[in-house]
C-alpha cells in the first residue's frame, strides 16, 4: 500500500479550503493522504468543526476510506480511500441524499468538498443512468458569514461551471438558515447530474461587456425601501464603471431576513459572454438601533465597490470564484485557461485559497498552474495514472478528446 501524502495543514491560506480539497481528491483518486496541523492558523485552536468533520466522513463513506483521528477538534487525520463507491451510495435511494448538521455550519462549504466527487466518482462507469440527478439536501447555515451563500451558489456558481461544461445544478431553498440575528437551521437541496464523460478542457478567456446586474436584498422588511433608494443612488452616479457600453440593465430582488440584524446584499454581473461576476456581503457587525441608515448605505457601499473592481480587471471570474475552478482544471482533459485579469497592465495574482487549491492539486495529482492561469488536467476518467503527468498526455492523445471552447482564447 502507497504511503500516505503529507499536507501540513498550516501552508499558504491553512484553513479548512485545504482540507475539503485535498480528502475530495483523495476519495476520487484513491490517494491516501495525512494531514497534519488542521486549521492551526485559525483562532480557537484551529482542528475539525462540526462542518469540516461533515464533509470529511461523507467523503470517507462514499469512498470506503479508513479514517484516522477524525473527530471534531482533530488537528491530525489519516484518510485511506478504498474504493470510488458513490453509484451504491447515491443511487440506493433513488437518488435522494441528506447530509446533516446539528449546528448552522455554511451548507455551501460542505457542498465545495463533495460538489466534484459527486459529478466525477462515476465517469466511465455503467452503473449509473446517464443524465438521471442525485439530489442532495444539507441542513445548517444557507447564509454564514465569511462563506459563500446559497444565492451566490445559484447565481454564480451553477451558471458558471455550465458555462465549462458542467450538467446544469439547481437550487431549491427549503428554509435559511443564518449565523447572525442568532443562530439558525435551514436546508437546501441542490439536483446534481454526474458526468458520464471526462471532462473537456475549458477555455475562459473572453470576459466581454457587461450586460445586466442582479442585486439580492435579504434584509429586515423595513429596510426595502432604503435599500433599493441606496441601490438607485449608487447605479446612476456608477453606471459607466459598471456597464460602460451596453445600455444598464438593473434588476433588484427583496426577501424578509426575518430578523432585525440580519442583512444581506448580493450583486451579480452577467456579461455578454454569459460570464457571471459576484460579491456579496452578510453584514457581520454590531447593529446599534438608530444606526440601520448607516449599516444599508455601508452594506450598499462596501458591495457595489467590490463588484466594481471585479469588473474593472476585465478578467472572466470573480475573487471566490477562481479558486473554485481550480478542482475543475485539474481533472479535465487537456490544458484549461482562465483568465483572472489585469490591474494596471500586470496580471492579477490568484488569491490566496486559490494559491491553496494550486498547490493541493500539486502535491495530490501532480498539475501544475502557470501564471496566466492555465493548467494541464490529469484527464480524470481516461487514465488511471494521475501522479504521471506524461502518461496523461498520450492518453489524452490516445482517445481523442476534444477541448470545449468556451470563450476562445
Amino acid at each position: 500500500m502507497a504511503m500516505p501524502i503529507h499536507l501540513e495543514g498550516t501552508t499558504l491560506e491553512g484553513g479548512g479550503q485545504l482540507l475539503r480539497l485535498a480528502t475530495c481528491l483523495s476519495a476520487l483518486t484513491s490517494a491516501p493522504i495525512t494531514i497534519t496541523n488542521i486549521r492551526a492558523k485559525r483562532s480557537g485552536g484551529g482542528g475539525l468543526k462540526a462542518q469540516h468533520l461533515t464533509s470529511v466522513q461523507w467523503l470517507g463513506n462514499a469512498s470506503n476510506a479508513r479514517l484516522s483521528g477524525v473527530g471534531l477538534k482533530s488537528k491530525e487525520i489519516t484518510f485511506t480511500p478504498q474504493s470510488r463507491t458513490v453509484s451504491r451510495l447515491e443511487w440506493s435511494n433513488e437518488g435522494d441524499v441528506h447530509i446533516k448538521q446539528s449546528t448552522p455550519g455554511s451548507v455551501n462549504l460542505v457542498l465545495q468538498a463533495v460538489l466534484p466527487y459527486m459529478l466525477f466518482a462515476n465517469v466511465g462507469s455503467a452503473d449509473v443512468e446517464v443524465g438521471k440527478e442525485i439530489r442532495v439536501k444539507i441542513t445548517g447555515g444557507t447564509n454564514v458569514s465569511n462563506s459563500p451563500s446559497c444565492d451566490y451558489i445559484e447565481q454564480v456558481l451553477a451558471p458558471m461551471l455550465s458555462l465549462i461544461g458542467i450538467p446544469p445544478i439547481k437550487t431549491q431553498i427549503h428554509s435559511r438558515g443564518w449565523s447572525q440575528g442568532g443562530a439558525r437551521l435551514g436546508s437546501v437541496t441542490y439536483s446534481i447530474t454526474p458526468l458520464s464523460k471526462p471532462l473537456p478542457a475549458f477555455q475562459l478567456c473572453d470576459r466581454g461587456d457587461v450586460k445586466s446586474i442582479r442585486a439580492t436584498i435579504i434584509a429586515p422588511k423595513d429596510a426595502e425601501l432604503r435599500f433599493r433608494d441606496e441601490l438607485d443612488v449608487m447605479f446612476e452616479r456608477r453606471e459607466e464603471n459598471i456597464f460602460r457600453n451596453t445600455q444598464p440593465d438593473v434588476q433588484v430582488t427583496f426577501e424578509d431576513s426575518m430578523h432585525e440584524k440580519r442583512y444581506y446584499l448580493l450583486l451579480v454581473a452577467t456579461t455578454t459572454t454569459g460570464v457571471r461576476l459576484g460579491r456579496d456581503w452578510l453584514y457581520d457587525h454590531a447593529v446599534r438601533a438608530g444606526k440601520v441608515d448607516t449599516v444599508i448605505s455601508n452594506v450598499v457601499k462596501k458591495v457595489s465597490e467590490d463588484l466594481i473592481e471585479e469588473v474593472d480587471h476585465a478578467g472572466c471570474v470573480d475573487e471566490y470564484m477562481r479558486d473554485q475552478l481550480v478542482v475543475f482544471q485539474a481533472l479535465a482533459v487537456g490544458k484549461s485557461n482562465v483568465y483572472g485579469g489585469k490591474r494596471k497592465e500586470v496580471l492579477l495574482e490568484p488569491s490566496l485559497h486559490a494559491k491553496t487549491a494550486h498547490w493541493v492539486a500539486k502535491e495530490i495529482i501532480d498539475v501544475d498552474f502557470d501564471n496566466d492561469g492555465g493548467c494541464e488536467g490529469v484527464g480524470f476518467g481516461a487514465d488511471q495514472n494521475y501522479n504521471t503527468a506524461e502518461s496523461v498526455v498520450e492518453q489524452n492523445l490516445a482517445h481523442g478528446l476534444e477541448k470545449l471552447e468556451v470563450a476562445g482564447c
